[in-house]
């Protein structure tokens, strides 16, 4: 028998799970054939399911659970100087798992989730959160690549036109070259930088030594914490925020020390050290026109030396972006400034630096066609100073109502120190089928 006063109670949880069990996830099946003609025609089949359910128990609470299932059939080259062969790989992983609690002046977002911070297209300098997912940040976009990791925000207005955000993630979590395989992947960059084969640090190069390569990723400790706090307002038709951040570098950067004499290989370690970042970022609309423009300041930053060690010092990315809506167009117009500057003398096939400068130009567009059954989109970057640059173009056709064909390419230019000219033989093609439901 239930105790006094909790039939209502009871009564209440029911009516909720009927609710809540009433509602359909949604989702989508997704099979994907891409080829990559510089990686040694490297060719794969990705294989996606994947499904989202929410959850609105109160006006208060919204809960936000999804996943995905993923496996890969490849011909891959297991190594930078390996032969093409088989390659398979499936995993099961959580997109979001969520609990967001919204009151008259106050949101508290906890779980396993993403946050987008800053305003310009694709290359966002405070977006510093979520690590990325480099595969999926070349084939799709950067929404898309977002990685979700545990963390806890507490959102404050404190006006109608000022609110104020702290975030903090309990534990790391580093980027992926690719979810699927990624040693083996034709997107993992990793053994560019400390090769599996042989590698010399002597002067004069007597001798060359095998290497091996250890992961060492910041512990699940309350000292390792990373966390951060923004302040968003509005001054007339001028939308802005000031943020500040201190983490992880997502990815980790290669060290090795001169080994003895006797040592018959080379350790070299993977790690992720600390950065700061301090930035802001603004948006206003004239007329057709929108405005954009964001800045990121890493006050403490590191950066990977050829000779396999990190280099301390500091760095700036700044841009300035425009964008139009007219009719079924939309394009896109961005100028991204990013400077950086080391603690010591770094020595590279360049010469001897301090320090380098280079502009980035991005341009991307929208279009859609007979009354948005089929659709283009195209983004391209270009850095004037490294003579790198990357282009892609996405098109698509509503085959039935929940039934979608989209095709792509993308298309590497020259080689740089830059994002982009990391991934000089990248090159892809790719062709998928899409089923909602």
């Amino acid at each position: 028998m239930l105790p006094r006063g909790s039939f209502p109670i009871a009564l209440t949880l029911l009516l909720h799970a009927g609710t809540l069990l009433a509602q359909t996830p949604r989702g989508d099946v997704t099979v994907m054939s891409d080829f990559l003609p510089n990686q040694n025609d490297t060719s794969e089949l990705r294989a996606r399911i994947a499904a989202e359910q929410v959850f609105d128990p109160s006006p208060t609470v919204l809960i936000k659970v999804s996943g995905f299932v993923e496996g890969l059939l490849a011909r891959r080259p297991a190594g930078p100087m390996a032969a093409p062969a088989s390659v398979t790989d499936a995993i099961v992983r959580v997109a979001d798992a969520s609990v967001d609690y919204k009151r008259a002046r106050i949101d508290l977002l906890a779980g396993f989730t993403r946050i987008a911070w800053g305003r310009l297209d694709e290359l966002q300098p405070t977006d510093v959160i979520n690590p990325l997912d480099a595969s999926r940040f070349f084939f799709e976009s950067r929404s898309e690549a977002r990685l979700p990791v545990p963390l806890l925000r507490l959102r404050a207005c404190l006006t109608e036109n000022a609110s104020v955000e702290g975030v903090l993630v309990p534990f790391f979590r580093r980027g992926r070259f690719d979810q699927l395989d990624e040693p083996t992947s034709p997107f993992n960059i990793e053994s560019s930088v400390a090769p599996e084969g042989a590698v010399c640090l002597a002067i004069g190069c007597p001798t060359l030594l095998p290497t091996t390569v250890q992961r060492h990723e910041p512990s699940r400790s309350l000292a390792n914490a990373q966390g951060g706090a923004r302040f968003s307002g509005t001054s007339g038709r001028l939308d802005w925020s000031v943020a500040a951040y201190r983490g992880f570098e997502p990815f980790g950067l290669a060290v090795a020390e001169l080994p003895e004499p006797s040592a018959s290989f080379i350790a070299v370690d993977l790690v992720n050290p600390r950065f700061t970042m301090i930035g802001g970022d603004f948006e206003t609309v004239r007329g057709q026109w929108g405005l954009r423009g964001e800045v990121a300041a890493f006050v403490a930053d590191n950066f990977q030396a050829p000779s396999i060690r990190i280099v301390k010092g500091s760095s700036m990315d700044a841009g300035v972006g425009v964008d139009r809506k007219a009719g079924d167009y939309r394009i896109s117009a961005t100028a991204l400034y990013h400077r950086e500057r080391y603690d010591e003398v770094v020595t590279s096939a360049e010469g001897a630096s301090r320090g380098r400068a280079d502009v980035s130009l991005i341009l991307s567009s929208d279009r859609s066609f007979a009354r948005e059954r089929y659709g283009l989109r195209t983004f391209g970057v270009y850095n004037a100073s490294e003579s790198s640059g990357f282009l892609r173009a996405i098109a698509t056709a509503k085959l039935r109502d929940n039934v979608a064909l989209e095709g792509s390419g993308g298309w590497f230019v020259g080689a740089g120190r830059d994002i982009v000219g990391r991934f000089a033989d990248s090159d892809f093609v790719y062709a998928r089928v899409k089923y909602y439901f």
